[in-house]
């Protein structure tokens, strides 16, 4: 995200993981003693998941829900080793890398259970693959009905039974636990679902840990807790139940943007497309820059409010794809407004998300998920926390951490120089702009070497000998272009360079430096230095880009290595950071 708050977004998302932390600790106390499942789909419901995650099970969360595969594997991929449950898919949906990173799979009807009992039969899984059962007690969207529910419970009960899957409990999906004045419905669905746990148990399936209840069940409904809770939109501020109850729930997102201009409309002109609005007398207004582009919904043109500098001004004409105008009031009135302010749309210091959902003629949850595009997102920390802590890190063993910005990787490169001894060979794998030249800095301070550490693109080896004469020194090589494209090209997939090839290569560069007595960070090394020592520890960097990022390409990090600049350029969230050692003596 943005180095200074703000700095380059015309429109950003601030989110408080304070807020967040609050809310899910008012659920862990609510739920008793049951266990607390936070939903964490759709990035968190657009508030990025694996800030939320954090943050959510160090207020005391001890699962994670998603709704899609892809969402779970990211957060196995972000390096959560906690239970994750997903449930939407499809029969034939190739179930391998789910199965293999122990992801509880949802069985919402009879051809699931029985694709899924296949397809766990065929995993070469050390764990017995995970499922949970779901069962539709009066939602009647996804869950296994009446009519295949015995066949579904035989299917499943035989397969656990045989050791092929292992069933964790149940879930259902409540309809109506939003409205307290509904309690039949909820009733009815508590009592079948009860009714569904025992009729499994009586089959066989243990079933130990169940869950029905969402956010607003979670706060009204304490008889549906079971063994475990399943909030959702709660976890983000938002209290669904009509009417509301007083949970103390936090909001956490507030949505903001730019005034790009201010103006004085003459009496009679019109403002924006279609000119709906007209001034009856000379108005001064406001540009804000953010549209339909950016997620602000043109249902909305004319009927709602922003907040600047603490004070409401209604927001006219039609709401475009980049900007809204906004009625700052009389021309004849002094307006404190200035371009650069910030216009708040909801949130922190503006209207509720209720609010403007209730404008829009919609959900907050809607509201939540719909800013994209070119809005950046920020963090508030949890009071007393950093925002993406890395702890002392432990790279003796296989392992994924994130760096979200150039500090965090540089902190990684620290992390990593500081147990790194000479001889050591630092194999570094990754795409233009994912960080490496960050965290080789990183590893040279972690070394204690000297001399700035740039990319070694045209010099093919830089060398750094250690401040202390005992430490390691650095050398820092392009292995690429040591062997020359020519040759590096023609190393075949899986294969090693020669290794005659690459000590007559370093040779000729009359290095001022000593292999054994240096730690060598490699870029684009694999294939080709591997044999240089017993000690290879193998690094990639990812630099994924998600579907439900917010980051906006304009301010993200540009198409060349961070590092090749003075300050380094801006890392987006979504940078990963692998590790395995394939040789250690």
């Amino acid at each position: 995200m943005n180095a200074e708050p703000g700095q380059h977004a015309l429109a950003e998302v601030i989110v408080d993981l304070d807020a967040i932390a609050h809310n899910v600790r008012t659920f862990v106390r609510a739920a008793s003693s049951a266990q607390v499942m936070v939903v964490v789909k759709a990035d968190a419901y657009n508030h990025g998941v694996e800030q939320v995650a954090r943050t959510a099970l160090e207020a005391g969360a001890s699962q994670l829900g998603t709704a899609t595969f892809r969402e779970a594997l990211h957060l196995r991929v972000l390096g959560f080793t906690c239970p994750v449950t997903a449930w939407m898919w499809y029969p034939g949906q190739d179930l391998t890398e789910v199965l293999a990173q122990k992801i509880v799979v949802g069985i919402p009807s009879l051809a699931h259970a029985r694709d899924l009992v296949r397809q766990a039969q065929n995993a070469k899984n050390s764990a017995t693959p995970q499922a949970v059962l779901m069962f539709d007690s009066g939602l009647s969207r996804s869950g296994v009905g009446p009519r295949e529910w015995q066949d579904t419970v035989e299917t499943v009960a035989e397969a656990e039974q045989a050791g092929t899957i292992k069933v964790t409990g149940l879930m259902t999906h409540l309809s109506s636990a939003d409205t307290p004045g509904d309690t039949l419905t909820t009733d009815l669905q508590a009592k079948r679902f009860k009714e569904a746990i025992a009729y499994c148990r009586a089959r066989g399936i243990e079933a130990p840990v169940n869950h029905m209840a969402n956010t607003p069940a979670t706060l009204t409904r304490p008889d549906t807790h079971l063994q475990m809770v399943r909030p959702g939109v709660g976890v983000f501020g938002v209290d669904p139940v009509d009417p509301p109850v007083d949970a103390g729930l936090r909001p956490a997102m507030t949505l903001r943007a730019r005034v790009t201009t201010t103006r004085i409309v003459p009496a009679g002109e019109g403002v924006s497309y279609g000119l709906t609005w007209r001034a009856e007398a000379d108005t001064r207004t406001a540009v804000v820059a953010m549209g339909y582009a950016d997620g602000l919904p043109r249902s909305l043109s004319g009927n709602f409010e922003v907040s600047i500098n603490g004070v409401r001004y209604p927001q006219i004409g039609r709401v475009c794809m980049d900007q809204v105008v906004i009625n700052l009031g009389s021309a004849e009135s002094e307006t404190p407004v200035q371009p650069g302010d910030w216009a708040v749309i909801f949130g922190n210091g503006g209207p509720s998300v209720e609010e403007v959902a209730q404008r829009a003629g919609t959900i907050p949850y809607e509201i939540l998920t719909m800013p994209r595009g070119r809005v950046s997102r920020r963090f508030l920390p949890v009071k007393g926390q950093p925002i993406n802590p890395l702890d002392a890190l432990d790279f003796s063993q296989p392992a994924t951490v994130s760096a979200p910005t150039p500090e965090d990787m540089r902190e990684i490169g620290i992390q990593l120089g500081q147990q790194l001894r000479a001889g050591t060979v630092v194999v570094l794998t990754g795409p233009l702009g994912a960080g490496k030249t960050t965290l080789t800095q990183g590893i040279a301070q972690g070394l204690g070497v000297r001399g700035r550490v740039q990319s070694p693109t045209f010099t093919i080896v830089r060398t750094h000998k250690a401040g202390n004469p005992d430490a390691p020194g650095l050398l820092h090589m392009d292995a690429y272009r040591l062997l020359g494209a020519e040759v590096a090209d023609g190393i075949e997939p899986g294969k090693q360079a020669d290794p005659n090839l690459v000590l007559d290569a370093l040779e000729s560069l009359d290095l001022d430096a000593d292999l054994d007595n240096s730690v060598v960070v490699a870029e684009w090394g694999r294939g080709v230095v591997e044999q240089l020592s017993e000690n290879v520890l193998d690094v990639e960097l990812v630099r994924a880009v998600a579907e439900t990022s917010l980051a906006d390409s304009a301010d993200s990090a540009d198409s060349t290595d961070p590092a090749n600049t003075e300050e380094g350029a801006e890392l987006d969230e979504l940078r990963t950071v692998t590790w395995n050692w394939v040789k250690r003596s």
